[in-house]
């Protein structure tokens, strides 16, 4: 009889042993420490990675962007000096209208750019993300690249902003090369 109650004792402590680290093992991104008063919840590695990697896709999606709207600024302070350095009138008659094209170009890259900064920054100082926080942040990020650079059914602001200073930047060569016929006065 003592064999017995002595067997049956042994099985059920390494029963609640066994289920305490399987419960353990199952649900290792919580580690739950009590006191008298309080109960604080510390959270493991695994959860901070998963924050490290939300984050970090959408400073990835965020740089992304950013590297799309500057290569855009780029192309078309490229196409507008371009038009000036093939005309024939000469560069100081149209220095002045080079400098506020250009301008022009990075006034409407600019705001979208901070907009992102910000975004990716705001993302970065949350306490608690979560995966549809990222994804509300991408579908953001998407929503600005819609905005700023359209997506081929419609125009972008930057892309506006680009055709529009082409088009003035052609019409000033056109009056300075008829006006000054590409010569210094």
């Amino acid at each position: 009889m003592i064999t017995i109650i002595t067997t049956w004792v042994t099985e059920k402590i390494v029963a609640v042993i066994t289920v305490t680290v399987v419960a353990v093992a199952a649900v290792p991104t919580t580690l739950i420490l009590t006191t008298e008063h309080q109960v604080t919840v510390t959270v493991t590695q695994q959860q901070q990675q998963t924050r490290v990697v939300l984050i970090q896709t959408v400073k990835t999606a965020g740089d992304e962007l950013i590297v799309k709207l500057e290569n855009a600024e780029d192309s078309c302070s490229t196409q507008v000096t371009s038009i000036a350095t093939s005309s024939t009138a000469k560069a100081a008659r149209l220095d002045k209208h080079l400098s506020q094209a250009k301008l022009t170009i990075h006034g409407a890259v600019s705001p979208f750019v901070t907009a992102i900064q910000k975004d990716e920054e705001h993302f970065q100082q949350l306490a608690v993300v979560t995966p549809e926080d990222e994804q509300n942040e991408l579908a953001h990020l998407q929503l600005i690249e819609l905005e700023s650079l359209g997506d081929g059914q419609t125009t972008g602001v930057v892309v506006v902003t680009c055709t529009i200073v082409v088009v003035e930047i052609k019409i000033i060569v056109v009056e300075v090369e008829h006006n000054f016929g590409g010569d210094e006065d």
